[in-house]
């Protein structure tokens, strides 16, 4: 009986912490969010290169500037219209964090169907 007892508290410590990080994402991307936009300037999107290498667009206005960032310096790479944006990956194809994790129970699900 208090095996029982103590797998159901470590159970629930489990699940506590699970909550606890889950909310602490959330409190720091809504806080750290705010940070990748301002009143006049705004972060559309970046892309990682390699080690404390960023390329990042920058909207101004209407105008938009490529630029590239390394832990030293932040260089003027050029300027492109809205016209020349045009998304390599939809919405639909990158997915949500919960459906890729359904996609992925989904297929450890058919393995062990398939194993048995």
């Amino acid at each position: 009986m208090e095996e029982i007892l103590r797998a159901i508290g470590i159970l629930i410590a489990f699940i506590v912490v699970l909550a606890l990080a889950y909310l602490t994402a959330r409190f720091v991307g809504t806080k750290f969010g705010g940070y990748t936009s301002g009143k006049y300037i705004k972060v559309i999107d970046r892309i990682f290169l390699g080690r404390d290498k960023w390329v990042c667009l920058i909207q101004v206005g209407n105008q938009y500037y490529i630029v590239g960032i390394t832990g030293q310096n932040m260089e003027f790479l050029g300027q492109i219209t809205q016209q020349d944006l045009i998304p390599i990956h939809s919405e639909e194809e990158n997915g949500t964090f919960a459906k890729l994790l359904g996609n992925y129970v989904k297929k450890l699900k058919g393995e062990a169907n398939g194993d048995a």
